[in-house]
Order: structure tokens, then C-alpha cells, then sequence
């Protein structure tokens, strides 16, 4: 009788255990997955701004930064939806400059609050969930979550792959 009640433990020890590491593994690959699309996501929207930008700094010969000011101002003034997503862009081409990051942060969160722009709002959740700044995973969901419901669409694809990465985590805090 003990040593089926010690088979029968040993059984579900094992069986636990197997559940464990394949569960690991699958948020592993979730989150492999999500940071692989996020970090794809804004170099693809981020690079055609890039290259805008230094040309345009280079026609007037003016550093990067100044241009990008003056072009920002300039689309702010027009608060158009056209105008908002070439801000949101430029506002993401600026996030990897040096000294930048929490200020391009601040400022794609702006445009989400104060333009209610659901472009704006992906783009902020995507940057807060990154290894460029520091990371705000709460945050990050809130603008994804938002940006979501306001219509975004790729917001939709990446909240669900960001609530299988970070879900768990999340949920021990």
C-alpha cells in the first residue's frame, strides 16, 4: 500500500514537473515573440522618419535636432490625423537619441492623452515595454489596451501577445 502511495506521488511530482518546465518554455517563446514583433514594429516605423529627418536637416543644414523641433512644431499646429501620425512618427525617431528616451516617452504619451491619437497610444506601450528605457509594464498595457479600444488594430495583435508574456508576471506582482 506505501509503495503505490509513493508511485502514485512520485506520478504526480513527475507530471507536475513536466507541466512546469513546458509551461516555462511556452512564456519563454511568448515573450521571445513579442519582444521579436515589437522590436520589428518600431524599426519599420520608425526608419522612413529617420531618413526623412536627416535629409531634411541636411538641405537646410541644421543639426537633427533642430529639425526635428521645427518639423514637430509644424505638425502640431496642423492637428490633423495625418499630421498626428507624422508627430507619433517623429516622436518615435527621436526615442533612440542619446539622452532622449523618457523625454520621447513623455511626449508619444502626450500626444495619446492630449490628441487622443490611438497610433500614439501603440507606439507608447510598445516603447515602454522595451529594453531602451526603463521598462513599465503596467503602463505599457494601459496605453496598449487603450489604443486597442480606440481602434487601433495592431494594438489588438500586440496586447494579446504582450498579456501571454507578461500576464503571470504581472499577476505575482
Amino acid at each position: 500500500m506505501a509503495l503505490v502511495r509513493m508511485r502514485t506521488l512520485m506520478a504526480i511530482v513527475a507530471s507536475l514537473s513536466a507541466h512546469l518546465v513546458f509551461a516555462s518554455t511556452a512564456f519563454a517563446n511568448d515573450c521571445s515573440r513579442f519582444a521579436e514583433h515589437r522590436d520589428s514594429y518600431l524599426y519599420r516605423s520608425s526608419v522612413g522618419m529617420e531618413q526623412a529627418l536627416a535629409q531634411m536637416a541636411q538641405q537646410r543644414g541644421v543639426p537633427i535636432e533642430a529639425a526635428a523641433f521645427y518639423w514637430g512644431g509644424d505638425l502640431m499646429r496642423a492637428d490633423d490625423p495625418a499630421s498626428l501620425r507624422s508627430l507619433s512618427l517623429l516622436t518615435l525617431a527621436s526615442y533612440g537619441w542619446r539622452n532622449n528616451t523618457e523625454r520621447a516617452e513623455t511626449a508619444m504619451a502626450r500626444i495619446f492623452l492630449e490628441r487622443d491619437h490611438a497610433f500614439a497610444g501603440l507606439l507608447v506601450g510598445l516603447m515602454l515595454s522595451d529594453d531602451q528605457g526603463e521598462a513599465d509594464f503596467y503602463q505599457a498595457r494601459a496605453y496598449l489596451a487603450d489604443a486597442s479600444r480606440a481602434g487601433n488594430r495592431d494594438a489588438d495583435a500586440f496586447l494579446a501577445l504582450f498579456d501571454r508574456c507578461h500576464r503571470r508576471a504581472m499577476a505575482f506582482n
